[in-house]
């Protein structure tokens, strides 16, 4: 599989990817907290080429990013001891910093670009056809 992801996506690119998964967290509970960190995290946005869509409120999505980050520690100190807890957030951190740099080689891979124009168009035509269907339902 990782032979016909490296064929797919480049060499780089999939180095990037196996050294960011070395980080990644096991426990499914830090999993999920730490994926809704990395959501609200500014540098970790995909966007179209085509569309630069910044955040309206900068001080509203850092609010969220602090909560989760708080809400982050609270679980690793309810779940770990001190010494884990702060080896285990410096991981995350890792894990951040390589899924930033693993995120950047991947946004100019062309089968990554092209994907991801095919999943807009896509989300795009669903949306609408949604939208026609209530319309003719209502009428």
């Amino acid at each position: 599989l990782m032979n016909l992801l490296e064929i797919q996506d480049g060499k780089s690119t999939m180095k990037y990817h196996r050294w960011a998964t070395k980080f990644t967290p096991s426990d499914i509970v830090l999993f999920k907290l730490a994926v809704s960190l990395f959501a609200f995290s500014s540098n970790s946005r995909i966007l179209h080429r085509d569309i630069s869509l910044e955040f309206n409120c900068i001080n509203t999505i850092l609010e969220i990013q602090n909560k989760y980050a708080e809400l982050t520690w609270k679980y690793l100190i309810y779940k770990y001891d001190y010494h884990q807890a702060i080896q285990i957030f410096i991981n995350l951190i890792q894990w951040f910093l390589s899924m930033s740099v693993f995120m950047s080689y991947a946004h100019y891979a062309p089968t990554h670009v092209n994907d991801i124009e095919s999943l807009i168009e896509q989300t795009e035509l669903t949306l609408i056809l949604d939208d026609v269907d209530k319309i003719v339902q209502n009428n």
